[in-house]
């Protein structure tokens, strides 16, 4: 009886667990660990299934990143790669938040993809934004945008892995459509940030000329070395970032680049626990079909009209508690293939929308990207945990917001891009 209703439980859990974080400003990480137990216990699972959904990838990938660059903000070299930044700039500050936006898309779109150019990018933002005073969650947004819009070209994995889906069921030469949606979803969002955080006006105190600013030393030279075989392996030959970044973290401390016990202090570990340990509580509801119950009510109210717009907010909802690429897409391409034949609609244009929505949710703190932002931030400076609420529940919001315009632009019918290009 008890499992007939477990969906709806497990939904009204993570309402309760997450309003009691926030109203008695606890880690929510540790207090959902502890909620996906008791859920995942009642509804059958095995403690392996349970903490399946702590996801060690993501955690690799973060303390290595971090880690890494970590050490580079502790011997000098990002604030004086900073300021070097800051004197090409000169006055017009204003180009930053471009900047970011169109250098991550670009990286992504050669190649290695949302994932591997958003945390580089991301990471390196938010160290740039702290070291010239501007909002580090406005440009931190700006670069991970830009990887998320670049991402589905036909270089990049989102783009190849959307032609071998497609292309069994009879669907070709949609590259170029694809890619011009992705990014224009990504563009529309990154304008409403940017005049949200009042991009327009930002402004850095800039008081050194290039000829003022110091050389890099040895222990920084090595550091920029590193870093930038980091970018070239984890971009070029597409290596594991998280691991390659160990890697480059190891090859420091054996130089003597960087005090590894400060290092490792300066990892965020209260901001990781949180992250992964509300995606493990997800994971649970997911199991126990909470996420399917709102995906099937959604599908009720399809009809040819708003099979789009649907389909869109469905990608959406799946993305924010999995993979665009590991689950949303394979997931839902053949049902758009099944929808486009019983509604009458474009395949192609459900294909965007699908994807573009889906990335649209990647800034959510359940995901990589939003991830990120909050482990970055911490790792720069002294955070509580209301701070991280707080960053939680804007990142979630700023989430929610993006998955409803571009729902709202597949309902205006932006996706098909006039059928221009398919």
């Amino acid at each position: 009886m008890l499992q007939e209703y477990l969906p709806i439980i497990s939904l009204i859990v993570l309402a309760v667990v997450v309003a009691i974080g926030f109203i008695k400003k606890i880690n929510l990480g540790f207090f959902a660990l502890g909620a996906a137990f008791v859920l995942g216990t009642v509804g059958g699972m095995k403690a392996s299934q349970i903490t399946a959904g702590f996801s060690s990838s993501m955690f690799v990938t973060l303390v290595g990143v971090t880690f890494m660059f970590g050490m580079a903000s502790q011997n000098g070299t990002l604030e004086l790669f900073s300021k070097k930044v800051v004197a090409l700039v000169g006055k017009r500050t204003v180009l930053i938040p471009i900047l970011m936006f169109v250098l991550s898309a670009f990286i992504s779109a050669i190649g290695p993809g949302h994932i591997a150019a958003g945390i580089l990018m991301t990471t390196f933002a938010m160290y740039l934004a702290f070291e010239m005073k501007i909002n580090p969650m406005a440009t931190s947004l700006y670069a991970k945008l830009g990887a998320n819009a670049g991402c589905a070209s036909t270089l990049s994995i989102t783009g190849i892995l959307a032609a071998q889906l497609s292309n069994p069921m009879g669907y070709s030469g949609f590259g170029l459509h694809l890619f011009l949606s992705t990014l224009l979803s990504g563009f529309v969002f990154t304008l409403i940030v940017y005049i949200l955080y009042k991009g327009y006006a930002v402004k850095a105190d800039n008081p050194l000329k290039w000829s003022e600013i110091p050389k890099f030393n040895r222990e920084q030279r090595i550091t920029v070395g590193v870093i930038i075989v980091v970018v070239v392996c984890c971009i070029g030959f597409k290596l594991d970032t998280g691991l390659f970044a160990f890697l480059a973290a190891s090859v420091l401390i054996l130089t003597g680049c960087a005090d590894e016990k400060k290092a490792i202090k300066g990892i965020p570990w209260g901001t990781l626990v949180f992250i992964c340990g509300v995606g493990a509580l997800v994971n649970v509801i997911n199991k126990l079909g909470g996420i399917k119950l709102v995906s099937d009510y959604l599908s009720t109210l399809m009809t040819s009209s708003t099979a789009v717009p649907i389909m869109s907010a469905t990608s959406g909802i799946l993305s924010w508690v999995s993979s665009t690429t590991g689950v949303v897409m394979p997931a839902l391409l053949p049902i758009a293939d099944n929808v486009a034949h019983t509604f009458g609609v474009s395949y192609v244009e459900l294909m965007s929308a699908i994807i573009a929505t889906s990335f649209a949710a990647a800034i959510s703190p359940l995901s990589t990207g939003g991830a990120i932002i909050m482990s970055s931030y911490s790792a720069s400076k002294e955070t509580t945990t209301e701070e991280m609420n707080n960053m939680f529940k804007t990142l979630f919001l700023l989430s929610v917001a993006n998955v409803l315009i571009n729902v709202l632009m597949s309902w205006l019918g932006v996706f098909n891009l006039g059928h221009l290009f398919y």
